[in-house]
């Protein structure tokens, strides 16, 4: 999988920390992460992904993306066979 990061310049380095791409075969199927500081703004490029929030039975699938607005609680990201975010 191919991963890239930048850092925006100005002016929305004062809003947004982080711009990343990922594209290619995932090297799981997925992806535990931490509660967050921050919201999320995940824009799919690829086939639909899935996205289960703390103890969820069902996960939700995405087919152009989702905001993650501030999570307060883990949230498991399940990625498609190949993947473009």
């Amino acid at each position: 999988m191919e991963y890239v990061s930048r850092a925006p310049g100005p002016p929305l380095d004062g809003l947004i920390d982080d711009l990343y791409y990922l594209e290619g075969a995932p090297p799981y199927s997925r992806l535990m992460l931490p509660a967050a500081p921050a919201p999320l703004l995940i824009v799919n490029l690829g086939a639909p992904f899935l996205i289960r929030a703390g103890t969820d039975v069902e996960a939700v699938e995405y087919t152009d993306g989702c905001a993650v607005t501030t999570p307060t609680r883990a949230w498991e990201f399940g990625y498609p066979t190949q993947s473009g975010v």
